[in-house]
């Protein structure tokens, strides 16, 4: 089975009609960019900071439709055509690109892109369907890809990992804020962590911990993975603050971070290391000093691209 992919390019204010008249006539296999709901997510969600520039600049909506090669193809492929050309005649201005794409490639060309990839001095993260380099003597943190989070290729988990190298010892008590995928915390937890406490909003953010830890053979009992707005989430606050850990990490984006620094020196030993990152270099100022004023020291800071972390300690 082949599929054919159409993007079509047209006015934000045209694009609601223009995908209406696609269902209104059978065609549901599409999935629209639009760049005002980018802008709404910019302003408002907390991951604003990992916005790709390319669809901060759009300015055009884009209808990309998958059409697969069956028995009603070339009637849907006429549909899209008739339509698109009564757009054009309405005065409409639209662009259309196609594609041809293959089952196989439909369903596994993604996966070329994520192969094994070392980090630090000693971690390696690979996903489930990679070997494992012959000859490797890298701790093997296995990872796989996910629609709501990544693999550690991104700079701001990779310089997280470096640091959690230098701060991980054994038997440390480990909190993820932001956890995500849970890679920190799986990471720490192979490093020699004894136990960690993961923390994200996301429902999908649990399932693909639990995910995680079971792909890499770490025993439940030697973690937690809560849901919740520690921020908004009085009672999720007072657990956390009434913790004592070893290790923080939060890759989250600036503003969190800063938010959360009380939180975090409740609960942070006095030995302790917090391993903030998700920061863009514009930020590096305004999170160190938020977080001197609230009576942390800067160890260190780590610098990749256009992304920094930061370890403090108290």
């Amino acid at each position: 089975m082949d599929w054919e992919q159409i993007d079509i390019y047209i006015n934000p204010a045209d694009a609601d009609i223009f995908t209406d008249r696609l269902i209104m006539n059978g065609i549901e296999e599409f999935v629209v960019t639009d760049p005002r709901d980018v802008a709404d997510l910019k302003n408002t969600s907390i991951y604003f900071d990992y916005i790709d520039d390319e669809l901060t600049s759009m300015r055009e909506s884009k209808i990309t439709v998958y059409l697969n090669r069956n028995e009603d193809y070339r009637e849907k492929k006429r549909i899209i055509y008739d339509q698109i050309q009564e757009a054009s005649r309405s005065g409409v201005n639209v662009r259309v690109d196609m594609e041809d794409i293959a089952e196989e490639d439909w369903m596994n060309s993604w996966k070329r892109f994520y192969k094994p990839l070392e980090i630090g001095r000693n971690l390696l993260i690979k996903p489930s369907w990679e070997e494992i380099p012959e000859g490797n003597t890298r701790t093997v943190v296995e990872i796989d890809p996910s629609s709501s989070f990544g693999t550690g290729t991104h700079e701001t988990t990779r310089l997280c990992m470096m640091m959690l190298e230098d701060d991980i010892h054994g038997s440390e008590h480990v909190l993820d804020m932001g956890c995500g995928s849970g890679i920190l915390g799986v990471t720490a937890l192979l490093l020699g962590a004894d136990k960690a406490l993961l923390i994200d909003v996301e429902d999908d953010s649990m399932t693909a911990v639990r995910e995680n830890m079971e792909r890499n053979h770490i025993d439940p009992s030697r973690y937690s993975a809560v849901k919740g707005n520690v921020l908004e989430d009085e009672v999720l606050r007072k657990v956390v603050a009434s913790g004592s850990f070893d290790v923080i990490t939060a890759n989250i984006v600036s503003d969190i971070v800063i938010a959360m620094k009380e939180i975090f020196r409740e609960c942070l030993k006095e030995s302790g290391v917090l391993i903030t990152s998700g920061i863009i270099i514009d930020r590096i100022d305004d999170v160190r000093a938020a977080y001197e004023e609230a009576g942390f020291k800067v160890k260190n800071i780590k610098i990749e691209g256009e992304w920094a972390a930061i370890r403090f300690v108290l």
